[in-house]
C-alpha cells in the first residue's frame, strides 16, 4: 500500500505539477507526511532525479590522461558547438566547477592569463565563509583583465572574499631586487604566509611557440634567446619548461615575482586549464613535469597531447 502511495504522489508531485499542500489536501493528510513520503519514494528508488548536465566530457580520454600522466583529475570538455572559444569554453567549464566546489575557509591561489580572466568572468556571485585569494604571480605591464591583479579584483569581489596582492610586476630589475621584494618586505612576508596555506593553485599554461610568455614589456629579448637556446616550449606563472618535462633556470627565473615552483608543489591541487592547438607542445611538457594534479582542457587537445 505505501508503494501505491509513493507512485501516485510522486506523479502528482513531479508530473502533474501539484505542490505538497495540494496533495495534503486532497488526500485528506499532513503536508509533512507528504514530504517524508517523497523522500522516501527517491530513497528507495521510486523517484530518480536526472540533472543534464551544461557540458559534455569525454570520459574515455579523462582516464587515459590520469593514467598516462598521473593525475588525479582530468576533464576534457567537449564543444557544445563548432564555432565555440577554446578559452571560453573552459573558463565557463571552470567556472562552473568553482560555483559548485568552493567550500568554507578556502584559500585559492591564482594565476593570470585569457581563460583564467574568463573563469572569473563566468563565476556566478555567491557567499562562501571566509574564502582567501592570493596572487601567486606579480602583474602584467598592460592593465586589462587578464593581469592578475585584476583577477584577484575581482574574485575576491564575486565570492566576498579576503585578496593578497603581489604589490609588483611579475618581472624586476635584478636578483637582489626580487629576493629584497619576496623575503624581506612585509608584502612579501604576507604573501609566503599565503603561499603556505593554499589549498589550490589555479593557472594557466603558456606556449613559447604562442607567443604567450608574459609580454615583451617584462621578457628581455636576450632572455627570450636562451630559453629558446635550452628548450623552452612553455611557462605556467614564468616558470619555463622543456619538452621533457623539466623546469629550466635562466636569467629570467632569477628576476621573476612569482611563487617559487618548489613552493608551489607544496600545494595541495594543482590545476593547469588550458586548450588549442598551439599549446599542444607546451602541455605535454608541463604533464610531464609531475607538477599538474587536475588538468583541464578541450577535446580536440587531448587527443594531441595523447598522440605520439
Amino acid at each position: 500500500m505505501e508503494e501505491l502511495q509513493m507512485g501516485i504522489w510522486s506523479i502528482l508531485y513531479y508530473e502533474k505539477g501539484l505542490s505538497q499542500q495540494e496533495i495534503a489536501n486532497r488526500f485528506g493528510i499532513s503536508k509533512m507526511t507528504v514530504s517524508r513520503m517523497l523522500q522516501k519514494a527517491k530513497d528507495v528508488g521510486i523517484v530518480e532525479i536526472r540533472i543534464h548536465k551544461p557540458f559534455a566530457s569525454n570520459i574515455s580520454l579523462e582516464g587515459v590522461l590520469e593514467k598516462r600522466f598521473r593525475l588525479r583529475r582530468a576533464h576534457v570538455v567537449v564543444k557544445g558547438r563548432e564555432e565555440e572559444d577554446v578559452v571560453s569554453l573552459l573558463g565557463k567549464f571552470w567556472a562552473f566547477q568553482m560555483n559548485l566546489n568552493i567550500k568554507k575557509s578556502f584559500v585559492l591561489g591564482v594565476g593570470v592569463g585569457k581563460t583564467i580572466a574568463e573563469v572569473v568572468r563566468y563565476l556566478f556571485p555567491m557567499k562562501v565563509e571566509n574564502v582567501e585569494i592570493v596572487q601567486l604571480l606579480g602583474g602584467l605591464a598592460d592593465v586589462t583583465r587578464e593581469n592578475p591583479f585584476s583577477i584577484v579584483q575581482e574574485l575576491c569581489e564575486k565570492l566576498g572574499a579576503r585578496g593578497t596582492y603581489l604589490a609588483s610586476l611579475a618581472t624586476v630589475e635584478n636578483k637582489e631586487w626580487r629576493d629584497h621584494l619576496l623575503y624581506e618586505t612585509m608584502n612579501g612576508k604576507a604573501l609566503y604566509s599565503q603561499w603556505s596555506r593554499c589549498h589550490q593553485a589555479l593557472f594557466g599554461v603558456g606556449s613559447i611557440e604562442g607567443g604567450t610568455l608574459l609580454g615583451s614589456h617584462l621578457v628581455r629579448e636576450e632572455e627570450l634567446k636562451e630559453i629558446g637556446e635550452k628548450g623552452g616550449v612553455g611557462d605556467i606563472l614564468g616558470h619555463v619548461f622543456d619538452e621533457a618535462g623539466h623546469f629550466i633556470h635562466t636569467s629570467l627565473e632569477e628576476r621573476l615575482v612569482s611563487i617559487p615552483i618548489e613552493m608551489l608543489f607544496t600545494v595541495q591541487e594543482r590545476v593547469a586549464i588550458g586548450g588549442g592547438t598551439f599549446k599542444v607542445r607546451a602541455l605535454k611538457g608541463l604533464l610531464r613535469t609531475g607538477i599538474v594534479t587536475t588538468l583541464v582542457t578541450d577535446e580536440i587537445t587531448a587527443r594531441q597531447i595523447l598522440e605520439e
